[in-house]
């Protein structure tokens, strides 16, 4: 499913470990779940984590300091894609192949690409200056607190109402906190 040449090499999903303290954990796991469920429908691809000595590198050569919560997901997964909602969040050499794109506002955002979504242009960006995670459709923008929101919203949007399971309703009908 990835197009991207320098992609890491993926991990089997009966193999992932979803480490319990990951504020993303639920939603990671019910991808998983349903990516096993329902693989005619749902297609889920984890890379291979990016170690501690890489992100540092990223973030040393281009000056960016990753947020605490995209870095345990870098630790976790070096990106991800789910063709529910299209959701590509791009490897750490991605982001970095994508760096010097100027985007049509300028220098007035301090913005750098992380992936995209829905497949119609809507893309990912994390905001260095909050540490927020910025969708951004064709100028229309929506602020997540953190990829955890990201990932809820994905859920929320692309999946509910989709498939009979019981984890997705039960994860639905949690209240958010």
């Amino acid at each position: 499913m990835s197009d991207y040449p320098n992609s890491p090499d993926l991990q089997d999903l009966d193999k992932v470990v979803v480490p319990d303290s990951a504020d993303f954990a639920e939603e990671i796991r019910l991808f998983i779940h349903l990516a096993q469920e329902f693989p005619d429908d749902i297609e889920l691809e984890l890379y291979e984590p990016a170690s501690e000595d890489m992100i540092k590198e990223f973030e040393e050569k281009n000056n960016i300091k990753l947020p605490d919560h995209l870095r345990k997901f870098y630790l976790f997964a070096n990106g991800m894609t789910l063709s529910a909602g299209n959701l590509d969040l791009f490897p750490l050499s991605d982001i970095e192949d994508n760096l010097d794109t100027e985007w049509e506002w300028g220098d007035e955002k301090n913005y750098i690409l992380l992936g995209d979504m829905v497949g119609d242009g809507e893309t990912i960006f994390l905001d260095l200056d909050t540490g927020n995670i910025v969708t951004d459709d064709h100028g229309d923008e929506s602020i997540h607190e953190d990829i955890t929101a990201l990932l809820f919203e994905t859920i929320a949007i692309f999946l509910d109402g989709e498939f009979e399971d019981d984890m997705l309703d039960e994860y639905l009908s949690e209240p958010e906190e």
